[in-house]
């Protein structure tokens, strides 16, 4: 079992479009025994994507610039396209190899980013498994709190 924000390198991806390619993807959950594990893609392909770094609400990404975590390139996580794999098909068979993880602060920023863009999208068996409900709670009341300041 990995944590959120480890990021794995996938030789096969198979896109929900069909086409099958090499990918990085960043996981967004811990799961539990036999839980699925929820994974986003990532880009380094710039095409008409803003460079803003953090949340890039109006486009469902977020942007981390060149070497301010594992990505040596400019790289755009997709939120917008969430991969759900079956945790038996997590591992090196499949071509999946974990390359690096992103810090605590910047899995949270992203995860709050997805859920800022994207929250009307997200089945809630998703969303449980994203933010399990005390932390789900305990995010309700940090706002709460900085609102308040």
């Amino acid at each position: 079992m990995q944590i959120r924000g480890t990021i794995y390198h996938h030789a096969r991806l198979t896109y929900h479009d069909g086409i099958v390619g090499k990918k990085y993807l960043v996981l967004l959950n811990t799961p539990g025994n036999n839980e699925p594990y929820l994974f986003v893609k990532a880009t380094s392909q710039e095409k008409t994507r803003p460079k803003t770094p953090g949340c890039i609400k109006g486009f469902s990404l977020f942007f981390v610039p060149a070497g301010k975590a594992f990505f040596p390139l400019n790289t755009w996580i997709q939120l917008y396209d969430i991969y759900e794999i079956d945790p038996n098909k997590v591992d090196q068979k499949v071509g999946m190899t974990i390359e690096g993880t992103l810090s605590t602060k910047m899995i949270d920023d992203v995860v709050n980013c997805l859920f800022e863009c994207e929250s009307a999208n997200i089945p809630q068996n998703r969303k449980d498994l994203l933010r399990p409900p005390m932390i789900d709670a305990l995010q309700k009341l940090k706002a709460r709190f900085d609102s308040c300041r």
